[in-house]
């Protein structure tokens, strides 16, 4: 699987993947999407889940590695909409190393959504249990601000040092737990249940 990196303004993502999915024919491409997180606001003794883009400015496109030519140099010049954007500097296609779409795959799962991370803590405030997407990458964990419900994970994507931050959610936040309305669904609040069991 091939992986590209579209980098374009923050909160145009979505006009993006539009366009993608409007100009370019589907057999080019196997997905055109937007990586989001799931994280928790804490207000008034609630937790509240809502969904955030996980790297701001960032479309991801995925194509199968079929031996031929790349979409990256067919792409401007069959579609003058993406070619106009590219020559306004309104996007920025990149070709993604194969380890950073793997790590990508592993957090954020088919939906493209990185779910939150179940952490248990102990009575001392250590913590016991990890997991979800942050078990997947425990050893790069950096720190986890319990309160503020998500942890830091250091990682190397795009040829560079990241520092990701992933949403949390403690067993405390169990019947606690409210969901903006973009956030999911009652699916979703027994999946998210089942995680405290």
């Amino acid at each position: 699987m091939l992986w590209y990196l579209l980098k374009t303004w923050a909160g145009r993502e979505e006009e993006l993947v539009k366009v993608i999915h409007k100009t370019i024919p589907s057999y080019q491409y196997k997905e055109c999407f937007v990586i989001y997180q799931e994280r928790i606001w804490r207000r008034q003794q609630r937790s509240i889940v809502h969904r955030e883009r996980l790297f701001p400015g960032c479309v991801f496109l995925t194509c199968e590695d079929s031996g031929k030519e790349d979409f990256l140099p067919r792409c401007p010049e069959k579609n003058p909409d993406i070619g106009d954007r590219m020559a306004w500097g309104n996007i920025t296609i990149l070709p993604m190393m194969p380890k950073d779409g793997e790590f990508l795959e592993k957090i954020s799962g088919t939906d493209h959504v990185v779910r939150l991370s179940y952490v248990q803590k102990e009575e001392g405030g250590e913590i016991a249990l990890v997991s979800g997407p942050l078990k997947k990458c425990a050893g790069q964990m950096e720190r986890i601000q319990l309160k503020k419900r998500y942890a830091v994970v250091r990682c190397r994507l795009w040829g560079e040092e990241q520092a990701i931050v992933l949403g949390i959610m403690l067993r405390e936040d169990k019947g606690r737990m409210f969901f903006n309305a973009g956030a999911g669904t009652l699916d979703r609040e027994r999946e998210m249940s089942a995680a405290f069991e």
